[in-house]
């Protein structure tokens, strides 16, 4: 990431214009993991928060409309116009709170990145647990990840689309640093599995970017883009489906050593 590249990430957060101050204690913060990266603090987002209730209240309700016409319209479509009269505010009273759409924007994708990091944790993938995973732990692991993504999906498919339209590359880094989390964790996994004499020969970084885009591209196409949602048995489907791709790789049945024990579900 270059470094013109965080300030004017940080340039265009919040307005200067906006009546607030920095790291108000009493805002609450989201606990975050050993080894989980800030997201503000890579791209070099300054965290703002507001004084009074009413401009904390007023800040939310953008936010809220702002979410509902970027999954309704898309990032290129939609226009701050659309964000106001969803909010039912005057026009002006956005740049009180943000300088531009991507303002906007950005705050949403820095509180989406944290909600799927709590969402998509999983002992299994966490480098501190030295057990090698199960088969059931990782079926688990891929069925969560879509009914997480589903939960999502309009602001993960607006996501996807301004990483590819950003002119400067801005959201582009965020989306890489937002898949980069779950990669790492994948390749993490597939190390510690080496470590205990499974899946050798495997490239673990290149094995994870394989099994990660597999996921990835499935939520996309059969999550994300549909008109509406699919519903639970539809999402638990296709879980499954990408999950037998993971097993297969990660758990060959030609290996008995690598099976469940009888007594997993």
């Amino acid at each position: 990431m270059n470094s013109n590249l965080a300030k004017q990430v940080c340039k265009s957060s919040v307005s200067d214009n906006a009546n607030r101050d920095i790291g108000d204690p009493a805002q609450p913060r989201r606990e975050k993991a050993a080894g989980d990266r800030d997201l503000r603090a890579v791209i070099g987002i300054e965290e703002v928060t507001l004084k009074s209730r009413k401009a904390k209240r007023m800040q939310e309700r953008l936010l809220k409309s702002a979410a509902i016409v970027f999954a309704q319209k898309g990032y290129t479509a939609t226009c701050i116009a659309d964000i106001t009269a969803s909010a039912g505010v005057a026009h002006g009273s956005f740049y009180r709170y943000f300088e531009h759409k991507d303002g906007v924007l950005q705050e949403l994708l820095v509180g989406l990145y944290e909600e799927l990091a709590q969402a998509t944790r999983d002992a299994s993938t966490v480098g501190d647990d030295d057990t090698p995973p199960t088969e059931s732990r990782l079926r688990e692991f891929n069925l969560r990840f879509f009914h997480e993504y589903a939960d999502r999906r309009g602001l993960l498919r607006v996501a996807r689309e301004a990483a590819a339209s950003s002119v400067d590359g801005r959201f582009r880094d965020i989306w890489f640093l937002m898949r980069g989390r779950f990669i790492d964790r994948t390749k993490k996994l597939i190390q510690r599995m080496q470590s205990h004499g499974m899946v050798v020969g495997l490239d673990a970084e290149l094995t994870a970017e394989a099994l990660g885009s597999t996921s990835e591209q499935m939520a996309y196409v059969l999550v994300g883009l549909p008109e509406s949602a699919p519903d639970e048995d539809r999402l638990t489907a296709i879980g499954l489906a990408c999950h037998e791709v993971w097993r297969r790789t990660l758990f060959p049945a030609a290996s008995g050593e690598l099976r469940e024990s009888s007594h997993d579900p």
